[in-house]
């Protein structure tokens, strides 16, 4: 009896040796919603559209995904880490974007020497990833929304990634992108830089680097971002300047709230990467500034976020006639009130206005107004 015993804690001993060795974890985050939105449009011809939505919409807090993430330990301080993490409509059921693992997909080995990560991951300024710079500097941590303005970079194929250990209060962060997306769009012309060689001039490559301190209340971030876009599609040279922009911000905790501040400058950003000019109408290559002013504290049982942002920037099109100059601000405001430590109630509104200067003195300026207004509700698992 005293030796089956003593096999039975072993096989105990050992299977636990096993569940230490290798820790997989199933996450995920279902999130539904209320969503209304009012975009109207004032064209330069002084014609006038407007467009009213209002349905169930997934993501309206936080974007639904489900993942997958493990460790192992290696002994000697290493360990090996992976994460695999996908969207999807919890309103339909579809999964997100063109991929399997749209979000994120990577391998980590990490020790005393700091963390170096390979793989599809969100750049340093992506509200996404190791979120260095928004989830810093942000009080909605990456815009409510439809609100937000401010220039911002997305997630990335073909990544390296290290992020070096803490020293004292500081931490950094460096990543390169041999090739920005490796996804084919059968569509476009003249050509589509996710057909191009990975590391070669035909093809999108991302490189960045952030650095965060943390003094107890105050957490602070300077980042920069280079955006080397294609320039040659192996016939053909293309006046190209790359993308760059410069992040600087942090919040402060003074105990009864959190305040953050956040600056940027940004030059020759394609306008699909500046929030304020997403729509297309807007559509063009584009520098300047912005500046983000934001604050979270507790009331009536539950968490508020106040947020404004401003961005003003011009057009940099080496072929237009004149230069036109761009503005927005935006405003939003969300309360949540938690029900557990996993679910919580959301409602919130916001309104964002995008000015562009009119291209002749025979036009007028093309302004684009959006107000919304939501209530929902999240849960994680």
């Amino acid at each position: 009896m005293f030796k089956k015993s003593l096999a039975a804690i072993a096989v105990l001993g050992t299977a636990a040796g096993f569940a230490c060795a290798a820790d997989v974890t199933l996450y995920g985050i279902v999130d539904e919603g209320f969503l209304f939105n009012q975009t109207k449009v004032e064209e330069h011809d002084g014609t006038t559209e407007k467009t009213n939505s209002f349905g169930l919409e997934s993501g309206v807090s936080s974007g639904s995904r489900f993942g997958l993430k493990g460790t192992e330990d290696l002994g000697n301080g290493l360990k090996v880490g992976f994460k695999l993490e996908n969207a999807f409509s919890a309103d339909d059921g579809t999964l997100g974007g063109d991929r399997l693992f749209n979000r994120e997909a990577s391998l980590t080995v990490s020790g005393a020497f700091g963390a170096l990560s390979m793989g599809r991951m969100g750049g340093v300024g992506s509200s996404a990833g190791v979120d260095s710079v928004y989830g810093t500097a942000d009080a909605f941590d990456g815009g409510d929304n439809a609100i937000l303005g401010l220039a911002i970079s997305s997630r990335m194929d073909n990544m390296v990634q290290y992020q070096t250990p803490v020293f004292a209060v500081l931490q950094g962060t460096f990543q390169y992108s041999f090739k920005g997306n490796n996804v084919k769009d059968e569509d476009a012309v003249p050509y589509d830089p996710a057909t191009g060689r990975e590391g070669s001039a035909a093809t999108d490559r991302y490189a960045s680097a952030a650095l965060n301190g943390n003094f107890g209340p105050l957490q602070t971030v300077l980042a920069y971002e280079f955006f080397n876009y294609a320039s040659n599609n192996g016939t053909v040279r293309y006046d190209v300047e790359d993308g760059q922009i410069v992040y600087l911000g942090g919040n402060y905790d003074c105990g009864f709230a959190k305040t953050f501040l956040m600056a940027q400058y940004f030059k020759d950003i394609d306008s699909d990467q500046l929030a304020a000019a997403e729509n297309g109408i807007f559509a063009g290559t584009y520098e300047g500034y912005g500046v983000h002013l934001g604050t979270q504290f507790a009331a009536l049982g539950g968490d508020w976020t106040f947020g404004g942002y401003y961005v003003d920037g011009n057009t940099v099109e080496k072929d237009a006639a004149n230069e036109r100059d761009l503005t927005y601000y935006g405003i939003g405001a969300k309360y949540e009130y938690a029900l557990s430590k996993r679910t919580s109630l959301y409602t919130g509104a916001g309104y964002g206005k995008t000015t562009l200067d009119a291209a002749t003195a025979a036009d007028k300026d093309t302004v684009e107004k959006v107000t919304q207004y939501y209530v929902g509700l999240t849960h994680r698992f």
